[in-house]
């Protein structure tokens, strides 16, 4: 017997949201994912490494141009090998691995909302929130390990919050999610869950809920038991492994400012009010004192607090080491804005009008992008005139929705203001996804580097006097150094044919030049002034912004094709 339609539509209309929501996140996450080509450096890097794995079949030591890479742990490499092997070498099954990971921290956090015993509303607000914020959004499309571990400690905390909630078994999804975490990026995903845990505990009067001993102990066993052996592996067939990667890669990325990207300790302020955009505007109407009422609020909002405070406290800072406050961050902003909207009619003037003052900000959010656009020369920035039509399309839609929204909310329409600041969120980052193809003559050097592929199959190719990332992913080779070895320092000195590949200075390199089989170099053209005539006569076979492709000219018996 078919059951009664009071007992089937709600079904319907969670399955219908579900569905919409993950049609939202993957438009945005999977839009143009293999339209653009790898971003310098990170992109380039961890898609060569990728790619490198999957033809040595060595799933154990990371190799970057063939020699070990071990700055970060291998559980990206891993699934990059994975989508490389069966959808080829390119951008798109590079960049794969991330957009999935985006989409499970999109579901995770909807249905952990719905666990933690929120309401539907807030529920599938949460994940508008979380796949419309920008930095989110932008994140789910590049290739490094950040939206890795932003979906798993989404898992490790949404379960611990869960454990100590309802009890049962959820410790072993915390456990495993952290150890994880640990393989994508080391040890700061046992800080990560340790700082929040310890807050809320504390915040909550000590009280461990469903948390017994018993679940810590084998939590931590089983989390060791995942992620040790790998580190174990690695420090025996490497050595100075475990010296290099826990006091270079975390204590003095951490403590040391001249170690790397060195910033003040309010860097990440800005982040977040931008990242978070639009709904930052909409954090001071937002009823904040109901979402921290809940214990779930109380959760997200240490997780999210201990974050930002965390690496912000840290010396090295980069914008998308922060991101792990975001699904945190959209539970809490889902469950404030879902009370908001569910007392219409308790809603002050004061707040009614934080509502106004939001969609004005929008619109002069896109009034600037529009000014932009339409003055390019004015923001003296190369990126603006390259996406002047992305930014001028993205102005006039976010002015649109500011103006929607501003009419919705003079009428008490708060519900339709809201949905309009989604959909223009979602349209200005489907259009941001033309404007990122539009900028990708100054973030890559794809083009030069398929324009070397074909000669590279019968050449030595060089690069001087510093390494670029994307020459080995598109030339499917491996590079000779002329130059710092930067990150591949570590691999140089653990590599058998170091002294082959790796080279200081430009006497190096005209020997080099003069000596070896069809050379190729590539170049920065600064750099060639100076040494161009050592080098004549020679040839340019392809040129990319700042770098040129030279060999010695053609030559009768050398083999080269004419181009």
């Amino acid at each position: 017997m078919r059951p009664p339609p009071s007992r089937l539509r709600p079904a319907g209309r969670a399955a219908a949201v579900w569905i919409g929501l993950f049609a939202l996140g993957g438009s945005l996450f999977f839009f143009h994912l293999g339209s653009y080509a790898l971003w310098e450096p990170d992109e380039a890097r961890y898609a060569e490494i990728g790619r490198e794995m999957a033809v040595s079949r060595d799933f154990i030591i990371p190799h970057l141009d063939q020699v070990p890479y071990v700055e970060k742990p291998p559980l990206l490499y891993w699934l990059e090998t994975l989508s490389i092997s069966l959808g080829g070498a390119n951008e798109g099954a590079a960049r794969v691995p991330v957009a999935l990971f985006a989409l499970l921290a999109l579901a995770a956090t909807v249905a952990f909302c719905l666990r933690a015993g929120a309401d539907r509303s807030s529920a599938f607000i949460s994940g508008l929130v979380l796949a419309t914020s920008a930095l989110y959004a932008i994140m789910a499309q590049v290739l490094t390990t950040d939206m890795l571990l932003t979906a798993l400690m989404s898992f490790a905390w949404f379960a611990f919050y869960l454990q100590w909630a309802n009890g049962g078994r959820w410790w072993f999804l915390s456990s495993v999610a952290v150890a994880l975490g640990v393989l994508a990026k080391g040890p700061v995903a046992l800080v990560l869950l340790a700082l929040p845990a310890l807050s809320f505990l504390w915040w909550e009067g000590r009280r461990a809920g469903g948390w017994r001993l018993r679940h810590v102990s084998a939590g931590l066993a089983l989390a060791a038991a995942l992620a040790l052996p790998w580190f174990v592996v690695v420090a025996l067939r490497e050595p100075g492994f475990l010296r290099f990667y826990l006091l270079g890669e975390h204590l003095a990325r951490f403590f040391d400012p001249s170690y790397a990207h060195g910033e003040p300790f309010h860097y990440y302020l800005p982040v977040v009010l931008a990242g978070f955009m639009p709904w930052t505007l909409l954090w001071p109407a937002l009823d904040w004192r109901t979402a921290l009422a809940r214990p779930e609020g109380r959760f997200c909002a240490a997780a999210a607090v201990c974050v930002i405070v965390f690496f912000s406290l840290a010396s090295g800072k980069l914008i998308p080491y922060v991101l792990p406050a975001w699904p945190p961050l959209a539970v809490l902003t889902g469950e404030a804005l879902g009370a908001t909207l569910a007392a219409p009619a308790r809603m002050g003037r004061l707040r009614r009008g934080w509502f106004m003052l939001a969609a004005g900000a929008l619109a002069a959010l896109g009034a600037g992008c529009l000014a932009a656009g339409l003055l390019p020369a004015l923001a003296r920035q190369p990126y603006v005139a390259l996406t002047r039509r992305a930014l001028m399309a993205s102005g006039a839609t976010l002015v649109a929705a500011g103006a929607l929204a501003a009419l919705s909310f003079s009428f008490s329409r708060i519900r339709v203001g809201v949905a309009a600041f989604g959909l223009a969120a979602w349209l200005a980052l489907i259009i941001g996804g033309y404007g990122r193809i539009a900028a990708e003559p100054l973030r890559s050097y794809a083009v030069l580097g398929r324009r070397l592929a074909p000669l590279a199959r019968h050449a030595t190719v060089i690069v001087y006097p510093r390494y670029v990332q994307g020459i080995p992913f598109y030339c499917r080779c491996r590079v000779i150094l002329v130059g710092p070895l930067t990150e591949l320092a570590f691999g140089a000195r653990h590599s058998q044919d170091a002294s082959r590949y790796f080279f200081q200075g430009p006497d190096t390199l005209i020997h080099l030049w003069h000596t070896l089989p069809r050379p190729i170099v590539v170049i920065d053209r600064a750099a060639l002034e100076p040494i161009a005539a050592r080098l004549a006569p020679l040839q340019v076979v392809a040129a990319e912004r700042d770098k040129v492709a030279i060999r010695p000219a053609a030559a009768p018996g050398m083999g080269w094709r004419a181009r």
